[in-house]
């Protein structure tokens, strides 16, 4: 199965993306964009920087949760991903937008309050 984009739109406005695996997992979300084109040229500029290993930036937060984030080439981040209890859960994770981001499906609109951060 191949994964997917979903456009989150938010109650007062902004957009996101999130990026799905095959089994309907959340992989990672986007940061929040003023636009729906906006948040659209993310998905391609993802789809480009997904494929060069630098662009992730492996952190963990103070209760110990691994994440990472996708870094734009202004080094903003563009997108975070879920958390997950162990680096070897960190890399699959990695591995997984490298292997799905390159999906062109969009399936659904959601609407939901945005945070900005």
């Amino acid at each position: 199965m191949t994964g997917y984009y979903q456009l989150i739109e938010g109650h007062e406005g902004g957009f996101m993306f999130s990026l799905r695996a095959g089994n309907h997992e959340t992989i990672l979300e986007s940061r929040v964009f003023w636009s729906r084109q906006a948040a659209l040229d993310a998905v391609d500029l993802l789809r480009r920087l997904s494929q060069e290993p630098g662009r992730f930036t492996r952190c963990e937060s103070p209760a110990g949760c691994h994440f990472f984030e996708v870094r734009d080439v202004e080094n903003r981040r563009l997108a975070r991903s879920t958390g997950c209890n162990t680096r070897s859960g960190l890399n699959a994770g990695i591995a997984s937008v490298q292997r799905n981001a390159l999906a062109t499906q969009f399936r659904g609109l959601v609407r939901r309050s945005l945070v900005a951060g």
